[in-house]
């Protein structure tokens, strides 16, 4: 009993490992695009604040699932004379849970924002700050050489996060780095396992919007997400504005989940989104339902966009509500 006890420590301990080296994907990546790419903030000059924060539950029904929660507060220094460059900040927050392991991570956030050409846009953002690592012993048996090891918190600083963004009305294009200063789950406090590697992420995501009169807007977008030495995560998703008040969608990820999304807009720019994902690998027969929720002062549908004059060498506003 004693050996099946350690083995199957191992195993957890193991899996666990795996899943905290990658990193939280939401179905919802168009409204919580500050999450994947630092350079994806400011993008609109239509409202300076931009606050959205949600959770998602994967896998319901399944014991020690993953569970990701964030938030991401930002504000645009929208510039008074001229559309030339502006810049944004803010802070960005999440946790990520898988088994026995819990990942906090706290990051400023900064972009500034490059006038290409008439109507092209450039942004350099970064995330910069510090990841927790929490490990839970109580189901791992404390004589497995690597949980006796392990600290039961970790520390890491500095997590640095770069990103680029080229865009405009009409496309974007996203590219953004995670784990690249942080290599293992070691710093103050201790270390996880071994300790534990944290191989180097990258994002690549693009879009682009089609416009059908005033009334209707059609997205598509998509992208890829993954580790350096893993199978990436690609995902397409096609969404439909609609009188810039509600909105509706379909995802599909790899061959593991088809996604429906509804997305609405309750006053003025508050934004409430909601997404469902069925698994269709062999995880449906035990547990294939994943929901996320997502809410927001956000400029997600483009509302109250305003117009600059050409005169004194001032640009149209590049304002894109992806």
């Amino acid at each position: 009993m004693r050996k099946i006890k350690w083995v199957y420590s191992i195993l957890v301990f193991g899996v666990c490992l795996l899943k905290a080296q990658q990193l939280p994907h939401y179905t919802q990546f168009l409204f919580n695009k500050g999450g994947y790419n630092p350079a994806a903030n400011g993008t609109s000059l239509s409202q300076p604040f931009d606050v959205v924060f949600g959770g998602r539950t994967q896998w319901i029904g399944m014991k020690n699932n993953p569970k990701s929660i964030f938030i991401n507060a930002n504000y645009t220094f929208i510039p008074q004379r001229s559309y030339k460059n502006w810049h944004n900040a803010g802070i960005y927050i999440d946790q990520d849970q898988a088994g026995v392991m819990i990942h906090n991570s706290v990051y400023a956030s900064y972009a500034f924002h490059l006038l290409l050409s008439k109507n092209t846009v450039m942004s350099m953002g970064v995330h910069a700050g510090m990841k927790q690592f929490l490990l839970s012993r109580n189901s791992l048996d404390p004589n497995d050489p690597a949980v006796a090891k392990s600290s039961g918190s970790v520390f890491a600083i500095p997590d640095i996060v770069p990103g680029v963004r080229v865009y405009n009305k009409k496309f974007f294009f996203d590219f953004s780095l995670w784990h690249i200063t942080k290599l293992r789950q070691k710093g103050i406090g201790g270390q996880i396992g071994s300790p534990s590697v944290l191989v180097p992420h990258y994002y690549i995501g693009a879009g682009r919007r089609f416009t059908f009169g005033e009334m209707a807007n059609l997205v598509v977008a998509g992208n890829v997400y993954s580790s350096v030495k893993s199978v990436p995560s690609v995902e397409l998703n096609v969404m439909s504005y609609w009188y810039k008040r509600f909105a509706y969608g379909l995802s599909v990820r790899n061959v593991d989940f088809v996604c429906g999304i509804i997305q609405f807009r309750l006053v003025n720019s508050l934004v409430v989104g909601l997404a469902y994902d069925l698994s269709v690998n062999r995880l449906s027969r035990v547990a294939p339902h994943t929901v996320e929720v997502m809410i927001g002062v956000s400029p997600l549908f483009g509302n109250n966009a305003k117009t600059v004059s050409y005169s004194k060498r001032i640009a149209n506003c590049p304002d894109l509500s992806f």
